[in-house]
């Protein structure tokens, strides 16, 4: 069955989520002496399991209509699959830091 692509989702939550990884790294170096300096110590593990999240699901989505479209295992489906896992390990990570 053919489906019509666009690729929209998927960029829109990758870019949110590098974005937020990008936001947890900034909060990771900020001073405790700025006027939100008592947030810092677990904005930057939220934003980092954000991150996670959102790339998860974004490669995730790409990956599953690369496999719609292929029917099968190829490099296309094989690569977002694995780099969707690795963002969901990165998210349980950092949560479970973030928890102990």
């Amino acid at each position: 069955m053919q489906t019509r692509r666009s690729q929209t989702t998927e960029w829109i939550l990758g870019i949110v989520g590098v974005l937020a990884a990008g936001v947890g790294a900034w909060m990771y170096y900020v001073p405790t002496d700025w006027f939100l300096g008592g947030l810092v110590e677990g904005w930057y593990f939220g934003m980092f399991i954000a991150a996670g999240l959102l790339l998860t699901a974004a490669f995730g989505f790409f990956a599953r209509m690369a496999y719609v479209e292929d029917q099968d295992y190829s490099a296309r489906v094989v690569v977002p699959t694995v780099l969707a896992l690795a963002a969901l390990g990165f998210a349980i990570t950092f949560a479970v830091i973030l928890i102990i």
